[in-house]
């Protein structure tokens, strides 16, 4: 997983391909309240559907407590659906002979344990998270990605705060092939008047990134019937916000794969920043504010590119930090404002101001860890509850071993029940194993 990583469609209403359990068979996945994902083509009729079915634009297909019939079957296959939530349930994993062992069980609970650490964990949202993540930590995720211990001792002084943030004003850094594409899109895209066509000429000077595309673009988790063979077609069929934000995510995360892996591990950053993404898509979508889904994966996508300037550009204030919120036991987040001055989610906000990327963006990759300061706080909750499930997952590894925080006024205002954490844990599953395999291919 080195190369960088696509955003994700909104198919939070739509599922997934669902993902192999461990002796290699499929089976439904069951979500909160005996809700159970089926693949369409094993949908029967007279089955109930337990959510709403929307398209890829969100359009309503068929609604909650639908009973299945044979021309609804046609639709969903029309309409590119190819997994549906009905209510019902599927038998337990532990009947099923997968498991885990205790040894896997007992370190997935001291991980989770340790992120929760700092947070309230009497609020219902953060049990809930919690629970989920005990029963589906040690099935799915295996903790490749924990963190190392230090193998040098932390700097016996702090580094120059006020000379980090003078020369960080300073770098020059740069998008990786042509930093103009993404500028161009953007003045595109605010373009009301603006057609598939240029989109398509600007997306095509970069060969590779086309090539990307079009193979997320035809994978299953758009779930179209025919072949997509040009950018155009694309951007006709999924808009050009979609398009914009995915060529945006790729590109900007090219310019920190060559971080040596001493200091961090890119990749386990990528798959983290990915699957923050995709869950702040799907908490977005179920919370009501679905409007807004392109900008907030790609907000997930950057909320920590402020640490992988700050591992790129100043690796040896990067390990102090992470080697004293290790010594101290405390967020990550505390010792880079004691140590530099300053944070990730800062450093990141200087970095997009300077490429002058879209300011809303800017605002919520700035204030995933304080929602209540951001424009649009429930966006910025969504973004901070996404990494909080993320950690509690145990999916990649942002360097971070202790969550920092939890704005619980914020996350009131993003109105996401609790009972929903069970489907957007089942749903973001199965979306990372679609890219996964996307970019496993090239």
């Amino acid at each position: 997983m080195a190369k960088a990583l696509p955003a994700a469609a909104d198919n939070s209403r739509m599922g997934c391909i669902a993902a192999p359990n461990t002796t290699g068979a499929q089976t439904p996945a069951r979500g909160a309240d005996g809700m159970v994902l089926v693949k369409v083509e094993e949908v029967a009729q007279g089955m109930v559907l337990s959510e709403d079915v929307r398209d890829i634009n969100a359009r309503l297909l068929l609604a909650k407590g639908q009973t299945i019939e044979g021309r609804h079957l046609r639709m969903l296959k029309m309409w590119g659906v190819f997994e549906v939530a009905v209510a019902g349930s599927d038998p337990d994993p532990e009947t099923r002979g997968d498991a885990p062992d205790d040894a896997l069980a007992d370190r997935a609970s001291q991980a989770i344990d340790r992120s929760f650490a700092a947070l309230d964990r009497d609020h219902p949202a953060i049990r809930e998270v919690m629970r989920l993540a005990l029963r589906h930590r040690p099935r799915h995720f295996d903790d490749k990605h924990a963190p190392e211990e230090e193998d040098g001792a932390e700097p016996a002084e702090a580094p120059d705060s006020d000379g980090l943030l003078t020369r960080m004003a300073r770098i020059d850094v740069q998008l990786p092939e042509v930093p103009s594409l993404v500028y161009e899109l953007n003045d595109i895209i605010a373009d009301p008047l603006s057609s598939s066509g240029e989109i398509a000429r600007v997306v095509n000077k970069s060969p590779s990134l086309a090539a990307l595309l079009l193979k997320i673009v035809n994978s299953a988790f758009y779930g179209f019937r025919s072949k997509i063979d040009s950018i155009s077609r694309a951007v006709t069929l999924i808009g050009s916000k979609e398009v914009s934000h995915l060529a945006l995510g790729i590109t900007i995360m090219e310019a920190f794969k060559s971080i040596p892996r001493r200091v961090i591990d890119v990749p386990a950053v990528l798959e983290h920043n990915l699957a923050c993404g995709i869950v702040a898509r799907i908490i977005a979508a179920h919370g009501k504010i679905a409007a807004h889904t392109e900008q907030i994966f790609v907000s997930g996508m950057l909320h920590d590119i402020g640490r992988l300037v700050l591992c790129k550009y100043f690796p040896r204030h990067a390990m102090a930090t992470m080697a004293h919120a290790r010594r101290l036991q405390q967020p990550l987040l505390k010792s880079e404002q004691a140590l530099l001055g300053t944070t990730h989610a800062r450093l990141g906000k200087m970095l997009l101001q300077k490429w002058k990327l879209p300011y809303a963006l800017e605002n919520n990759v700035a204030c995933h860890h304080n929602p209540a300061a951001a424009i649009n706080p429930e966006m910025a909750a969504a973004l901070q509850m996404a990494d909080i499930v993320v950690h509690a997952l145990g999916v990649g590894n942002s360097g971070e071993e202790i969550l920092p925080a939890f704005d619980a006024g914020a996350w009131d205002k993003v109105r996401m029940p609790a009972g929903a954490f069970g489907a957007v844990i089942q749903q973001a599953g199965r979306q990372l194993e679609t890219f996964r395999e996307v970019l496993q291919q090239g």
